[in-house]
């Protein structure tokens, strides 16, 4: 899976993102570390884009970074996952933000198996999307084609 991200946050390191993991507790996945290594944030190629599946649309407004928001206002993961997880206590502690929609709702993944879900938190509820992040990213489409 190869997906190339524009416009990202200043690099991160391996080590910042071990920081990371012992500061919040948890294991990062290997396929978002290799992300955030490669580009620590940004927006799809060619701008917004549109998750689209059998039953579920919704458009993907940017990546987060893990760290180090480019532009003030721009939360990063570990910003999302501080709230949403460990203070407000309205997103499960094993799902992992990693992009958010034009709402600000989060995409997640799973931390033990990779599976990606969305996180409506209006009606706090976890809609499962995809197995991991290569077939979430196959079901990507312009906002042209899902939406013409």
């Amino acid at each position: 899976m190869m997906i190339k991200l524009v416009d990202p946050s200043p690099v991160v390191t391996a080590d910042e993102l071990s920081d990371i993991e012992a500061a919040l507790g948890i294991t990062l996945p290997d396929v978002l570390k290799s992300l955030w290594l490669v580009s620590n944030g940004g927006m799809l190629e060619e701008g917004r884009r549109v998750y689209q599946s059998e039953q579920y649309e919704n458009d993907i407004k940017y990546f987060l970074p893990v760290l180090r928001a480019k532009k003030p206002g721009l939360l990063t993961a570990d910003d999302y996952y501080r709230t949403l997880v460990l203070e407000k206590k309205i997103l499960s502690a094993n799902l992992l933000p990693f992009a958010i929609d034009g709402g600000g709702f989060p995409f997640c993944m799973k931390m033990e198996d990779g599976a990606v879900y969305f996180a409506s938190l209006e009606s706090q509820k976890n809609i499962f999307l995809e197995q991991d992040l290569h077939s979430f990213i196959s079901n990507v489409i312009t906002e042209d084609e899902a939406w013409g």
